[in-house]
């Protein structure tokens, strides 16, 4: 089940090498689709990160701040949730719910509609009056923009084979807890 492959050295590499230095990337995905491979997480959990500093400019510097939902009166915070932007996509401090690349949620009590307790809708809740804790274990679950889903799920295929590394990669970078994964379909 697990055949080894050998390289074929009947073909011409030059043009193959030439790809491997510009578009490491590439030939990795041309690579993992052509053949069976066995890759080891932690090397994997590399590739995927680079991938995402490469896809993403700047997502290793994400700025992050509770989320927003409309609870009738406009726009209140979300104690549940915490938005990661890229830092070109800032607007002046506020992070919108809709500009995302991924957040931090309460697996259980985040709803996605806003549908919350009374108490949550007036005044400022609590926890909004200081920056969110990532490394609260409430904050279980990430769940990742459309744009981010579909280029990991594009180069990388089945979520089930990139969403452990996407976790590891999330905690050490962000300093987070997180051990759930959804993206935005499954709501």
């Amino acid at each position: 089940m697990n055949e080894r492959r050998e390289w074929c050295h009947e073909v011409d590499t030059h043009g193959v090498s030439e790809l491997i230095t510009h578009l490491p990337l590439i030939i990795i995905h041309l690579y993992l689709y052509h053949m069976k491979v066995s890759i080891t997480e932690s090397k994997l959990t590399k590739v995927i990160h680079t991938y995402l500093n490469s896809s993403f400019e700047g997502f290793d510097e994400c700025s992050y701040d509770w989320s927003d939902f409309n609870c009738g009166m406009g726009i209140c915070c979300d104690p549940y949730s915490v938005n990661f932007v890229l830092p070109d996509k800032e607007n002046s401090g506020v992070v919108f719910t809709d500009d995302y690349l991924f957040k931090i949620v309460n697996g259980k009590y985040y709803d996605e509609n806003g549908d919350y307790p009374e108490e949550l809708r007036g005044d400022l809740p609590e926890p909004c009056y200081s920056s969110p804790n990532l490394n609260d274990k409430e904050f279980d679950t990430v769940i990742l923009s459309e744009e981010m889903y579909e280029r990991l799920n594009g180069l990388f295929g089945d979520v089930d084979i990139w969403s452990k590394p996407l976790l590891t990669i999330i905690n050490d970078v962000f300093n987070a807890n997180v051990s759930h994964y959804h993206h935005t379909f499954l709501f």
